[in-house]
């Protein structure tokens, strides 16, 4: 997964090129970086200064939302659909990546697009107001561990953006059946960043 967060960072995969989020993500971290006393620690804070980050987080749970298929449930009463009837007791598979990958919800939905999330929480159902942005479920199966996962991306990130520079070791692209990942791992080359000293105080 680190492979396909880093990956997800640059690539996409419509254009066919390299996407460069690098400047706006180098300059928020840079400057998060720059005011802390301490460059090993983060304060919560400073986790609620990534509005950038939290972009990206988006987009990568949007991406994982293609990863995982769908989940399958039991109908516990009719349900009329457009003209169909499905018959209480029936199960039903619900398809969240043909939900992510609906052009009607989201443009150009393959391609990696971090400034979609920016003051937007999700498209949601016309009339029903239920958001169909779903990578950690919903209702009373939302998963308990979304914002943690969620501190933890950005803290990786932070820490991979601000120390280090990386760049594709050899070609590879992103697959979106049966899963979303990339072919070949996404194999990099990675460099430590030169920071000035008072940058680099605390670290050891």
């Amino acid at each position: 997964m680190v492979g396909l967060r880093l990956s997800l960072w640059r690539w996409s995969p419509d254009a066919g090129h390299w996407n460069s989020c690098d400047a706006d993500s180098k300059e928020e971290h840079d400057e998060i970086r720059a005011r802390i006393s301490d460059p090993n620690v983060l304060e919560w804070s400073d986790y609620k200064s990534m509005p950038f980050t939290q972009c990206v987080s988006c987009e990568r749970d949007f991406e994982s939302g293609k990863h995982i298929g769908g989940i399958f449930r039991r109908v516990t009463t009719d349900i009329h659909v457009k003209g169909y009837t499905i018959p209480k007791g029936w199960k039903v598979f619900a398809s969240f990546r043909a939900v992510h990958l609906d052009h009607e919800y989201f443009k150009d939905a393959r391609t990696f697009n971090p400034w979609r999330w920016q003051n937007n929480s999700g498209p949601t159902v016309p009339g029903s107001g239920v958001n169909v942005f779903t990578p950690f479920g919903g209702g009373p199966r939302l998963c308990p561990g979304y914002e943690l996962a969620r501190v933890v991306l950005s803290v990786f990130l932070h820490r991979m953006v601000t120390r280090y520079s990386w760049a594709p070791a050899e070609e590879d692209k992103l697959v979106f059946f049966p899963t979303t990942r990339t072919q070949k791992r996404y194999p990099i080359n990675v460099e430590r960043r030169k920071v000035s000293s008072a940058a680099e105080k605390g670290e050891g």
